[in-house]
């Protein structure tokens, strides 16, 4: 049966605890089987999306943030953070998620069989 199945990745015990990994720089980068994903702190906010724009494969290192938009580096392509959607293109973004076993990334992704 088809079904859409979402995994955790731990990323910290806390909130708190992964802001620390951030240092000087507001943004970091982490590699997972499905590639590498690039969080962006704003403010109070933290954004988790893939590592590589939609439009030419380039990194997103880089990007700013304004409006609900982030903003590829090189081309300027912009991108909603809520959707991903932007200029015909998708950018897979990943929620956050708190709890009381630690922080988490969220990833859906289609499964064939159910599992």
């Amino acid at each position: 049966m088809f079904s859409d199945k979402t995994r955790k990745y731990h990323l910290a015990d806390s909130r708190e605890e992964f802001l620390q990994n951030f240092h000087e720089s507001n943004e970091l980068t982490k590699n997972f089987p499905f590639g590498e994903v690039l969080f962006v702190r704003k403010e109070d906010e933290i954004y988790a999306f893939i590592n590589n724009c939609p439009h030419q494969g380039q990194k997103m290192q880089g990007c700013t943030i304004q409006e609900g938009q982030v903003i590829c580096p090189v081309h300027k392509y912009k991108f909603d953070v809520k959707t991903g959607r932007g200029h015909g293109l998708y950018l897979d973004f990943y929620p956050l998620e708190e709890t009381k076993d630690g922080f988490f990334l969220l990833r859906t992704y289609f499964s064939w069989f159910g599992e």
